[in-house]
């Protein structure tokens, strides 16, 4: 019986130390030096796999990828059952994020060495990147049965119980590791963290199997060992409140909100825990006792607004917003804003701030005509800053006319104040004047020259009114600009969302799709790097002990695509595909006529032609640049002229489509859908006719 072994695998005792030394260099992250000791092996023996694959491997990681690729795929040929020639081939394709791929190769790795750990922690961490919960459980065992001592062999493996929802195993796990740790408790600071990390990600589990009492008992237990308490806090208050201990849970949560008077959810707690949810009398003692206790805290003061009607909502109210504009707090508005869906309270509103502007003037100087509802002496500003309320009260209400005549009154008596001209910006915005608009967000940019939120929205609303040149100006004056004129390329480094799907959709309602699908396509790579940037956190997470976070994490991950910004440069990405779908853009040659011609007018035409596309691209090329200054496509005719649009409009939607949690718009997928359908109709009508 032949060996299969190829005849240069085993290299002479010099070569074999010259070829560790590489794998040594290439962990360090030493690529010229291991390169060099790769072409020593390989002058004496060009055909080793192993040095083959591993110098591929190295030139990837130095920007010589197509020549690297070919390297691995020779040095795999030349031995193929090598596991190091099938690991590096599985670390090729992680580096290009290729998962799927990279798992099969690791897989194959294992055929030929099935209890090498660093590729099974490599295969455990490709298979929580894919989500393959019980292909990572059968990695994590093979590991922790070699290595159960290190905790996070343990705590890798009960993760992949909890993914599953086997609470019981994953917490049988963990109870498991802490056995181990009982003739030998945590003695560094770093150690008695992770420790603490793990007694509350155990009672975590525990909770969400759904035995409370048992979270709670575990809980008492494991709390002198825990260092986050507001986290034990939290905990208990929570499950005292499920098992109907109200006492405890009252307890807990005036606990809570002594730390941080400033918690919603605590207030909330507070309420049921005391039963008073559904008691309007009470819940209105609760919150009168609460606001006087917490006398600075806006919550206890803004939570009863929610509830209250009729008289008890007026009185709250005017108390509330007399307390903010008296102040002159900007924010008075934004506060109450969600108080506007009841229209009962609206009107309220609108009834208390009228009356309340009645009480001051600017004839007066701002100071109380009286005692009317209690309102004395009021501060110079006071008048101003209800006005400036009740421009943005109108242009809730759809009031335009109303709010300009308010917010125009409010410039009048000071023009330096920022947010009146980005109030006057809104109202016209909404009214529709988009030039207008945007005119007054940059009066108010130009009033505070250092405000970036100011500059953005400046911007924004520059953009919004097909302004775009004027647009890059103002938001590149807080841009390096280092490797270009203007900030665009910066905001691409920079992930500005905003300003991406912003220009995007300017480009799309200028005619320029290739430019918007670009801009569009630029968001998704964000995303996608996103979802890919989780693959360090598999094996951070779990050697730093934080897998309350790590868990946290993984949920939020699966949620990525349902991202507003995302949804957006998605839905607007497959509106251009499927209008280029629909109705094809002319070739450019058709763009002129050279029909009944002279040879020489011919010349001149096609000359003035040439001339006129240069001058376009040479106008527009500010706006063109990207995050990419060698960007070989500046136009985005790649995405324009592809030849699969429905495919690549498809690509935007099937994250969404994939969700767990389905984002509610427009059916694009059925759409798409449909335009293929009817593609491949018009493909077999066409094969039939020619075979006729």
């Amino acid at each position: 019986m032949t060996s299969t072994v190829p005849k240069q695998r085993y290299l002479p005792p010099k070569d074999a130390a010259n070829f560790r030394l590489v794998l040594k260099l290439y962990e360090q992250r030493q690529y010229k030096k291991a390169l060099k000791t790769t072409d020593l092996i390989l002058k004496r023996f060009p055909e080793h796999g192993e040095t083959l694959a591993m110098k591929g491997l190295i030139l990837t990681f130095l920007d010589n990828k197509a020549e690297g690729h070919e390297l691995i795929k020779l040095g795999l040929r030349n031995d193929l059952s090598s596991f190091i020639c099938w690991h590096v081939y599985g670390l090729y394709y992680r580096s290009e994020r290729n998962f799927e791929e990279a798992a099969k190769c690791y897989i194959h790795s294992l055929k030929y060495d099935p209890d090498n750990q660093n590729i099974l922690r490599d295969l455990g961490l490709l298979q929580g990147q894919m989500r393959n919960w019980e292909g990572l459980i059968t990695s994590r065992k093979a590991i922790l049965r070699q290595k159960p001592s290190v905790r996070q062999n343990w705590t890798g493996l009960a993760v992949g119980y909890h993914m599953v929802k086997n609470y019981q195993q994953a917490e049988e796990i963990l109870t498991k590791f802490e056995n181990t740790l009982t003739t030998s408790p945590p003695k560094e600071n770093a150690e008695r963290f992770e420790h603490s990390e793990l007694l509350l990600y155990k009672n975590k589990i525990i909770y969400e199997s759904g035995d409370v009492k048992h979270a709670l008992e575990d809980l008492d237990l494991s709390e002198d060992n825990v260092f986050d308490k507001l986290a034990v806090l939290e905990y208990r208050a929570l499950y005292n409140l499920e098992l109907g201990n109200s006492a405890e849970a009252v307890k807990e949560y005036r606990k809570l909100l002594n730390r941080n008077p400033d918690n919603k959810d605590y207030y909330f707690g507070l309420e049921k825990a005391l039963g008073v949810t559904n008691d309007l009398d009470k819940r209105k003692e609760l919150y009168l006792a609460l606001s006087k206790q917490y006398k600075y805290s806006d919550v206890a003061k803004s939570i009863p607004l929610g509830f209250l009607t009729g008289d008890d909502f007026k009185f709250a109210v005017r108390n509330y917003l007399t307390g903010y504009l008296s102040r002159g707090v900007p924010s008075a508005f934004v506060n109450v804003k969600p108080l506007y869906s009841d229209e009962a309270k609206t009107k309220i509103i609108d009834e208390v701030v009228l009356e309340y502007l009645d009480t001051i003037t600017p004839a007066t100087n701002g100071v109380s005509n009286g005692t009317t509802n209690g309102v004395k002496n009021e501060t110079p500003t006071t008048w101003l800053w209800v006005v400036y309320y009740l421009a943005q009260h109108y242009s809730k209400l759809d009031k335009a006319d109303i709010a300009l005549e308010y917010i125009e009154k409010a410039i009048a008596h000071t023009p330096t104040l920022v947010e009146l001209h980005m109030t006057k910006a809104k109202i016209l915005k909404r009214k529709g004047d988009l030039i207008a608009a945007s005119d007054s967000m940059n009066a108010a940019r130009e009033l505070d020259l250092q405000d970036r939120f100011v500059n953005t929205k400046a911007a924004k609303y520059y953009l919004r009114a097909n302004r775009n040149e004027e647009a890059i100006a103002v938001i590149s004056l807080f841009t390096k600009n280092d490797t270009h004129p203007n900030g665009v390329p910066d905001l691409h480094e920079m992930q500005a969302f905003w300003f991406l799907n912003e220009q995007g959709d300017y480009f799309a309602r200028v005619g320029k799709p290739g430019l918007a699908l670009k801009r569009y396509h630029s968001v998704k790579k964000i995303f996608d790097d996103w979802w890919g940037d989780q693959f360090d956190f598999h094996q951070y997470c779990t050697r730093r002990g934080t897998m309350r976070s790590y868990v946290d994490l993984l949920r939020w991950e699966d949620t990525l695509y349902s991202n507003p910004y995302y949804i957006k440069a998605a839905e607007s990405a497959i509106k251009v595909y499927l209008s280029l779908v629909d109705e094809p853009k002319a070739p450019k040659s058709a763009a002129v006529s050279l029909e009944g011609l002279s040879e020489e007018e011919k010349k001149k035409a096609l000359k003035k032609l040439k001339r006129e596309r240069a001058k376009e691209n040479k106008k527009t090329a500010k706006e063109n640049a990207t995050e990419d200054a060698k960007d070989d496509d500046p136009l985005g005719r790649k995405f324009e002229n592809s030849p699969n649009l429905l495919e690549d409009a498809l690509a935007f939607w099937t994250p969404i489509a994939n969700n767990p949690e389905k984002v509610d718009f427009t059916n694009w997928g059925e759409e798409i859908e449909k335009r293929k359908s009817k593609a491949d109709e018009k493909i077999k009508e066409s094969a039939n006719s020619t075979s006729v």
